[in-house]
């Protein structure tokens, strides 16, 4: 699964430099190449090439396939240009606000399910280490451009969180808007686990059920389901997760993780506040976000949960 495996579709293979991982300063040559990579997880390829979801979470690669297809721009966030470049990269801002500080000092990380690299990215621009792991390859494809020439080293690996790589122990892991997509988040947490280092880092974040019936994209006819589990399902489209504070709380611990802090998110990027805030800059999202989560009507439609967690 590692990039030391991987073929390039038209052309020759770029040799890679010494790894994995590989310093990102010699990848230039890879630089908008399109690669295959053995999947980790079989059912990967079908998907890739279009094919239907065999179990329901599955529609979320369905619907990036269909995306990357049909509007690329919205998918390539690094791109300046992309309708949703900005919003992502506040976004980025808002987690790492929180999470910075765990950060600094961390080595060799694990982003999983990274996609194009929005944290990754940043973190190979910081010098650090990171071992990219995500179900949809042209994503994979997109986050090894934009990597290329940071100061850090990459790997990138095409599975999915159920079927993790065997990966050296890592000191720190992301898991951004992850665990509402997956099939088993208890066994995503479990492979997360095992591979961070005792006492490692744990910076994860999960939609709220609240903040997001309430945001302007949630669909048409979804409204039942948050008096209920919480799960939202498109067929083709997405299979959505919701998550509850206990709920989030009680899935870290039982999965061997000391939680330290969670924080309410999200009011306006993507929230329930996002048409009355109008267009903002980072300051004015800050802010926006400090006083909604003071609040104590609107610190209940939060979009998202951000915590810090230690593995026991």
């Amino acid at each position: 699964m590692s990039l030391a495996k991987a073929r390039v579709l038209k052309g020759a293979t770029p040799p890679l430099p010494p790894g994995p991982p590989y310093a990102c300063s010699e990848l230039q040559d890879w630089v908008g190449r399109s690669f295959q990579l053995p999947a980790g997880d079989p059912r990967l390829p079908a998907l890739h090439k279009g094919g239907e979801a065999p179990t329901p979470q599955l529609d979320n690669l369905v619907g990036a396939v269909k995306y990357w297809q049909e509007h690329p721009e919205w998918m390539d966030i690094h791109d300046p240009e992309s309708p949703s470049h900005e919003d992502r990269m506040l976004e980025r801002a808002l987690y790492l606000r929180r999470w910075a500080p765990q950060l600094d000092a961390a080595r060799r990380l694990l982003d999983l399910g990274g996609g194009v690299g929005r944290f990754t990215l940043w973190l190979l621009e910081q010098g650090k280490e990171v071992e990219l792991v995500d179900p949809d390859l042209r994503s994979l494809w997109r986050a090894v451009s934009v990597g290329a020439a940071t100061e850090g080293k990459l790997d990138v690996h095409w599975t999915t969180g159920e079927r993790m790589p065997p990966l050296a122990p890592v000191d720190t892991a992301l898991l951004v808007e992850v665990l509402n997509y997956v099939e088993d988040p208890a066994a995503v947490l479990a492979n997360v686990h095992r591979v961070l280092q005792p006492g490692g880092t744990l910076l994860v974040s999960v939609e709220a059920r609240w903040g997001w019936a309430a945001a302007l994209d949630a669909h048409d006819g979804t409204l039942e389901a948050f008096f209920t589990d919480g799960i939202v399902h498109q067929p083709g489209d997405r299979w959505v997760r919701t998550f509850e504070r206990e709920a989030f709380a009680a899935l870290l611990q039982g999965a061997g993780f000391e939680v330290e802090a969670i924080w309410p998110s999200h009011y306006v990027l993507s929230g329930p506040f996002e048409l009355a805030a109008g267009p903002i800059d980072e300051a004015a999202l800050f802010r926006y976000e400090d006083l909604l989560a003071a609040h104590p009507i609107s610190e209940r439609l939060n979009r998202a949960w951000m915590a810090v967690a230690r593995r026991v």
